[in-house]
């Protein structure tokens, strides 16, 4: 993975961190080990980004996210969620094999990327009663920083985290 990947994950814990968002001791990666096991398990190779937001925090995060399933814990029951989720409302798309969901928010919306596409592929996000799933960023590292700005920005305004899906304008 190329050094500037190796340090968009680390700004982003060490910017949880400084905000208050996180301490040190709640921000907790897996194993090499249990990131090769969740691949073998799932039958996908993920990209080295996300291999490297899982080193770092994919364990535990502070409250990063609140509210989202996206730890190591809710693997692989993410992907059967969000299947479940697009029977229930009907959606023509399904996802491919390669399709990999990230995140699950309260049951109605997910977010995935496609494995093999790119070392830091784009993020899709499906939402129940959108027209379909849309293209919310380019590469996985501009929405992790676009999380944890949005999180940080909403901590200041009111006190709260912010809303966990982070989408470009």
């Amino acid at each position: 993975m190329p050094a500037s990947d190796q340090h968009t994950i680390a700004r982003a814990a060490a910017r949880l961190i400084d905000t208050g968002l996180a301490d040190a001791a709640a921000i907790q990666g897996c194993r090499d080990d249990e990131i090769d096991r969740l691949e073998r398990g799932l039958g996908v190779v993920l990209p080295p980004i996300y291999r490297q937001f899982l080193a770092r925090m994919g364990r535990s995060a502070g409250a990063f996210l609140t509210g989202t399933d996206f730890l190591l814990a809710h693997f692989p029951g993410l992907r059967a969620e969000a299947e479940r989720l697009l029977d229930e409302a009907h959606a023509a798309f399904r996802l491919a094999e390669a399709d990999f969901v990230f995140a699950m928010h309260q049951g109605y919306q997910f977010l995935y990327f496609t494995t093999g596409a790119a070392d830091d592929p784009a993020v899709w996000l499906f939402a129940e009663g959108g027209p379909g799933p849309r293209c919310v960023f380019d590469h996985f590292s501009q929405w992790l920083a676009a999380c944890v700005a949005d999180e940080i920005a909403a901590r200041e305004a009111s006190g709260a985290t912010g809303s966990p899906v982070a989408t470009k304008a």
